[in-house]
């Protein structure tokens, strides 16, 4: 066994936090491929679940989520009517089959909260899909945003860019009103690089995600509501 390794064996008994202060120094190869959802909870999700669990309140009624309803179902309990799901082909959690920036027949105004959670980055027109989201979303309702801003590319996805919060707030306010949008960069120096790292959230403390370094965003975060008429 090398050094590294004897020195990772013996950091393994001690806890994942140590263990991820080594991985965080150790060469160039990452912990993880897989955002370190291999290893535990990656730290995008981290800050994803705590955005949600403080804007929870806004998840009602009929609800529109991409790909699969996890958000939608963790977060909106018994306040949701209704959860449909879009996806660009069928899957198993699919009820509307539709693609946001062509012809489609999803109706206006239908959806009081709409969860679009790392999806923007993998549209390649995104101003038509925030047009589009705009005219589902019923007058009153809210969209709900997060988009990683510091990331590993995900070589399973055609990924077109990282956000800033100036970018998702650019791209929010040319549909919405910009006293309808809040926008919020979760993440620091620390938590970045063990994003780019793989690391996982369970591998850092409370004291290490909790606080927030505009400079260094892992995600950022918005609320956008739509005028009532």
């Amino acid at each position: 066994m090398s050094a590294v390794g004897r020195l990772l064996a013996c950091v393994g008994r001690i806890g994942p936090v140590a263990r991820g202060r080594v991985l965080l120094a150790r060469g160039t190869e990452p912990a993880s491929r897989a955002h370190g959802g291999d290893r535990g909870t990656p730290v995008h999700r981290w800050y994803i679940a705590g955005f949600f669990g403080d804007h929870a309140d806004l998840i009602r009624g009929r609800v529109l989520e991409f790909q699969d309803p996890a958000y939608a179902r963790r977060f909106g309990g018994e306040r949701t009517d209704r959860i449909d799901v879009l996806n660009l082909e069928p899957n198993a959690h699919a009820t509307i089959v539709a693609d946001l920036c062509g012809p489609n027949a999803v109706p206006s105004d239908g959806f009081d909260c709409i969860i679009c959670i790392h999806t923007l980055h993998v549209v390649l027109d995104d101003a038509t899909f925030m047009r589009e989201l705009f005219r589902i979303l019923a007058p009153g309702g809210t969209l709900l945003v997060a988009v990683p801003a510091t990331s590993a590319v995900d070589p399973g996805w055609n990924e077109y860019r990282r956000y800033t919060t100036l970018g998702l707030r650019r791209l929010l306010e040319t549909v919405f009103a910009p006293e309808a949008v809040s926008v919020t960069s979760l993440g620091n120096s620390l938590t970045a690089a063990a994003e780019m790292r793989g690391l996982a959230a369970d591998e850092l403390t409370s004291r290490d995600l909790s606080p927030n370094d505009p400079q260094f965003p892992v995600t950022v975060c918005a609320v956008a509501t739509k005028p009532v008429e």
